[in-house]
């Protein structure tokens, strides 16, 4: 089977589309309060440039502000909440990092 020019461009569009970072899918997060603390494990939902929900099931104890990672994309930001209802809080990302791992970072 031979394969066109313009098949071809649009398999690359494809792939391209598929390399960016889709915000949408639900991510894998660890919460730190403090640098010597135990990771809280959590959802990050609603993902965008400034904000994001995060869902912790059982867990009442969350401060007003902590460290987040988002490990699939080797994001660390510091977050602030803005509004808490169940298991969703919803925070404000202050201070964003690209290209940092949680596992770099206590290794």
């Amino acid at each position: 089977m031979i394969i066109g020019a313009e098949e071809t461009t649009k398999r690359r569009r494809v792939n391209t589309n598929r390399n960016q970072l889709n915000k949408r899918l639900p991510r894998v997060g660890r919460v730190l309060f403090s640098p010597a603390s135990a990771p809280v494990h959590c959802n990050v939902k609603n993902f965008t440039d400034e904000h994001a929900t995060l869902t912790m099931s059982g867990w009442m104890g969350l401060p007003s502000s902590f460290t987040l990672y988002i490990e699939p994309d080797s994001i660390r930001t510091n977050c602030r909440v803005l509004s808490r209802k169940g298991s969703n809080i919803q925070v404000e990302f202050t201070e964003v990092e690209q290209g940092v791992r949680y596992r770099s970072v206590t290794a």
